[in-house]
């Protein structure tokens, strides 16, 4: 060993150190490979292992805290712990899934956080009504697209004006208008709030917002729309307004009053219109000739007839204005117009005299013999006047033309018996009362109380005429009948925008065709004829009201047997003429009397034609704008079935209070709008009723009911349910 190199000896100890460790290096790494190419061995997770040992609840936990949020929430229903699945559920952003859970469990409130997390607004709002949340409601609706409904909300929430802007957007522009309106009375706005009042169809609160303001032309406006003529008038006057309360006076016939409004409105124009449209020629005459228009004092005056009141005095203005014109002879022949008339003898004498002594002022001796012969009989025999007449007919009694006598030198107007009418002391006469309340003329009538215009001949007949009214194509008054001791209606016909020979024919159907119906629910034809130029017919008088007066503006009819009865008399008497092949065509309420009984009398068929039976080209538009089928206002064939559709609308404004149609263009309307909803107006009304109305209303005749009982029938059936 000592002979071995010592460096051969380290190098041999480094050689074994390093292939020891390349060894072990090798080593290493075969183990390391082995382990890598071996099965990984999985780890259990705690909720797992104590769901394995059947311990739920402890797993259910051990989830929830690990995160594991679906399988906790899984967990938890598996235990009935429906709250806790759905916070676990909430944890894990299942949002739906929680919701549901938490509605489950009456949790609402945490359900709906969920749900608008979900972005689920139909579930939503479910819930937040539940919840009584309107305000939130009103958004998840308008997040649905339910204009209507948020605006339902809205208004709960007390959000009046976005529930308003919401209801217009909805196509409800009456709940619209009627939100808008409280929120400008609230303010005080009380112009603001009527108009929307009036808009929404609410004219009674309209009314109280006018009378905040004290505004006493539109309350009467309003009123008289609303068929209160008594209170438009006070209304009226209160506000000076007496141009609108005449009108209003016309439009209902009292043209006698509407004249002392006229003139309190200082339209002395309207006033003669009016003067004369009641037949007192006199007065109108009296305030021409005040206004200093003579020759339209002369032309009304001469336009008199014996049967017009105060024609006496009339004819005497008419002569005397004639007489100051110089025609001596137009005056003569106007006074002996009085012969006519039923005069004392001495007082005819005295105008006979008056005319033969004008002609021979004028040189017409040929008219004083005429008017002399007409007068000896009425003269006494030895009298003073048959001496005079005598001897004026000898001195013009003809000879020969060589022989004619000197005839009397022309009369000035102050040797005439008549004086000339003073225009100051006229229009005293005609003016001063108007002040009170009244025009105080004199008028001549032949019997006391006995109605202006009409001929009074018929006294003989009837007596105690009262004015009850006055349509397109006649006048109506209530009358005795003497002979038969019953009280009765006498029609006259009357000149109206139609003409003449039109509205004569027009009326004269009116009698024909009533007549010709014979049945307990239409108003029955006793007498006609005519008289003094004017045909007139008497009927029935039924003691009631027309159906107006029981349809209150807004208000549905509440007594259903009520609206039933009349519907089926109504119905009844429709289709009895119908059978008859006659066709009303203008049925309103104003046109169906009901009398204290309930008992329905149909009247008026003035507007009514014969099938197939027309006027031709001078037919005239026939019915009521409001009630008026689409055939009856573009000209296309009528018949039974308009009458349906006007029924229609009666029913609609029985069951609602209002009429489908009324703004703008009613016969567009008609023509072409939709029916409207009768539950917007009156949401408790029976779907059956609003498919009878939409049925009678149809656009299209085919489309409608044949017959008007089944109406009656179909009403009384949706009543009963």
């Amino acid at each position: 060993m000592d002979g071995i190199d010592p460096r051969v000896v380290s190098y041999a100890i480094v050689a074994l150190v390093v292939g020891g460790g390349g060894y072990l290096i090798v080593r290493m790494m075969q183990k390391f490979a082995r382990d890598q190419s071996a099965e990984p061995v999985k780890s259990i997770p705690d909720w797992q292992k104590a769901l394995d040992d059947g311990e739920t609840a402890t797993a259910a936990k051990l989830a929830m805290d690990a995160g594991e949020w679906n399988q906790a929430g899984e967990l938890y229903l598996q235990l009935g712990q429906t709250i806790d699945a759905a916070k676990a559920f909430r944890s894990g952003k299942h949002w739906d899934q929680a919701a549901e859970l938490f509605e489950q469990a009456g949790d609402d409130k945490a359900a709906a956080h969920c749900y608008q997390r979900a972005n689920n607004p139909r579930r939503l709002l479910k819930t937040l009504i539940r919840l009584e949340d309107w305000h939130g409601a009103a958004e998840a609706a308008e997040q649905v697209g339910d204009k209507a409904v948020a605006a339902d909300f809205h208004l709960k929430a007390g959000h009046a004006q976005k529930a308003a802007a919401l209801y217009r957007a909805a196509g409800q522009p009456q709940r619209a208008v009627g939100l808008e309106a409280e929120v400008l009375e609230s303010s005080g706005e009380w112009a603001g709030a009527a108009e929307r009042w009036l808009q929404a169809q609410q004219p009674q609160r309209a009314l109280n917002c006018y009378e905040k303001l004290g505004d006493h032309l539109h309350m009467g406006r309003l009123l008289e729309q609303l068929g209160q003529g008594d209170a438009a008038l006070e209304h009226y006057n209160e506000a000076g307004a007496f141009a609108e309360a005449a009108a209003l006076l016309v439009r209902a016939g009292a043209y006698r009053k509407a004249a002392v409004y006229f003139q309190r409105a200082g339209d002395t124009e309207k006033v003669i219109e009016c003067l004369l449209r009641e037949g007192d020629r006199l007065a109108a005459v009296k305030l021409r000739l005040a206004g200093g228009k003579p020759e339209e004092a002369l032309r009304i005056a001469s336009s008199a007839k014996p049967s017009d009141p105060g024609f006496t005095e009339l004819t005497k203005l008419a002569s005397e204005m004639l007489f100051q014109n110089g025609d001596l002879v137009a005056g003569g022949r106007t006074l002996l117009t009085l012969l006519k008339v039923p005069l004392p003898a001495d007082e005819r004498l005295a105008i006979g005299r008056q005319a033969v002594e004008a002609f021979l002022g004028a040189g017409d001796h040929l008219s004083a013999r005429a008017a002399i012969e007409r007068l000896l009989p009425l003269a006494a025999e030895g009298s003073e006047v048959e001496g005079w007449l005598k001897a004026t007919a000898a001195r013009v009694a003809p000879k020969t033309p060589q022989e004619m006598p000197a005839l009397a030198a022309r009369p000035s107007a102050s040797r005439l018996s008549v004086p000339i009418p003073d225009a100051g002391r006229l229009a005293s006469e005609a003016t001063q009362t108007a002040l009170d309340g009244d025009l105080d003329v004199p008028a001549d009538l032949p019997e006391p109380g006995w109605p202006q215009g009409v001929p009074f001949s018929l006294a003989a007949r009837y007596a105690g005429l009262s004015r009850l009214g006055q349509g397109g194509n006649g006048i109506v008054f209530g009358a005795t009948d003497k002979l038969l001791g019953r009280q009765v209606v006498l029609k006259f016909m009357i000149e109206g925008t139609m003409p003449t020979e039109v509205a004569r024919r027009y009326f004269l159907r009116e009698v024909q065709l009533a007549a010709a119906l014979n049945h307990p629910n239409i108003v029955h034809i006793y007498d006609m004829g005519e008289t003094d130029g004017v045909p007139w017919y008497c009927m029935e008088y039924v003691d009631g009201q027309p159906l107006t007066a029981y349809m209150n503006h807004g208000v549905p009819i509440a007594d259903k047997q009520w609206l039933c009865s009349i519907l089926d008399q109504l119905c009844e008497a429709l289709d009895n003429a119908h059978a008859q092949g006659m066709v009303h065509r203008d049925i309103k309420p104003d046109n169906i009397l009901v009398d204290k009984k309930g008992k329905v009398k149909l009247l008026d068929f003035g507007l009514a034609r014969v099938l197939n039976e027309g006027f031709g080209e001078n037919s005239v538009l026939a019915g009521t704008p409001y009630y008026m089928a689409p055939e009856q206002l573009d000209g296309s064939a009528v018949d039974h079935r308009a009458d349906i559709y006007a029924l229609g609308v009666i029913l609609f404004r029985m069951c609602t209070g209002y009429l489908p149609f009324v703004q703008g263009n009613v016969f567009v309307s008609h023509a072409v709008d939709p029916v409207p909803d009768p539950r917007s107006y009156n949401p408790e009304l029976p779907v059956d009723i609003v498919a009878v109305v939409f049925r009678a209303m149809a656009k299209k005749p085919a489309d409608r009911f044949d017959a008007a009982k089944p109406i009656a029938q179909a009403v009384r059936a949706a009543f009963r349910q």
